[in-house]
């Protein structure tokens, strides 16, 4: 496994050197240097993941071999935020196959008042990725899931420790998920520790999608923050 792993590593550094990789990469940087410019956050690019200078993004997708670049920091409508592109290889769990991996991570700081329950919301499309990364939480039974909209369970799958399945139910309802399903095109979600993380596969992101992915995410926190005050409110949670 550890050579294999070395491998991986190899070849994705032979493949991070060709000349079109370079230009794109370049590109890449430039398109998120500049979406960073206009809406107010701090830019530093690659970030060492040993690095104790800047808050690891953590999430499902965080490992020992992935490679964080484009990495942007700061504050948007009161929420605390970041912004990075990761790349990976994740080895199927048959171990008969290396997914290449690229995603675009949105993170966001709840300020929820309670502990928001580890969830993920997994797009249909993803989901063998997710599983070779993260083995943790389980898919929610089909009783948690009745008041979502079919529109999404089709394409989507909620994962999560079974003794915190009810509240999962109440804090990300049938609501959200109909928003979700018809506005976060092929989008996965994941809260851990409340900061939400919004994962989607994209190696050279446009300014259109890095706008959409960010006010996705922002419309997830502040949606999450407004159920669990109703909750606390109503003395379902505490």
């Amino acid at each position: 496994m550890l050579r294999r792993r070395r491998m991986i590593r190899l070849k994705r550094a032979l493949r991070h050197m060709t000349p079109k990789h370079v230009v794109k990469s370049r590109v890449t940087r430039g398109t998120i240097e500049k979406f960073a410019d206009k809406v107010g956050l701090i830019f530093f690019g690659y970030v060492d993941q040993k690095d104790d200078d800047h808050r690891l993004v953590r999430g499902h997708t965080v490992s020992s071999t992935h490679i964080d670049k484009n990495y942007c920091v700061g504050s948007i409508r009161g929420y605390d935020v970041s912004l990075v592109s990761r790349n990976d290889v994740v080895i199927s769990k048959d171990m008969k196959r290396e997914i290449r991996c690229h995603w675009l991570i949105v993170t966001v700081d709840l300020k929820a008042k309670i502990d928001v329950p580890h969830l993920y919301i997994g797009h249909n499309s993803r989901k063998s990725v997710f599983a070779s990364s993260f083995e943790r939480l389980m898919p929610l039974s089909p009783h948690v899931l009745s008041d979502y909209p079919k529109s999404f369970l089709d394409h989507y799958v909620i994962y999560g420790r079974p003794t915190h399945a009810a509240e999962i139910g109440l804090v990300f309802n049938g609501q959200m998920a109909d928003v979700v399903q018809s506005h976060f095109k092929q989008t996965s979600i994941e809260i851990e520790e409340n900061c939400v993380y919004l994962y989607i596969e994209s190696e050279h992101p446009s300014e259109v999608l890095l706008k959409k992915t960010m006010s996705n995410g922002l419309w997830f926190a502040e949606a999450i923050d407004m159920r669990v005050s109703q909750l606390i409110e109503a003395g379902a949670v505490r």
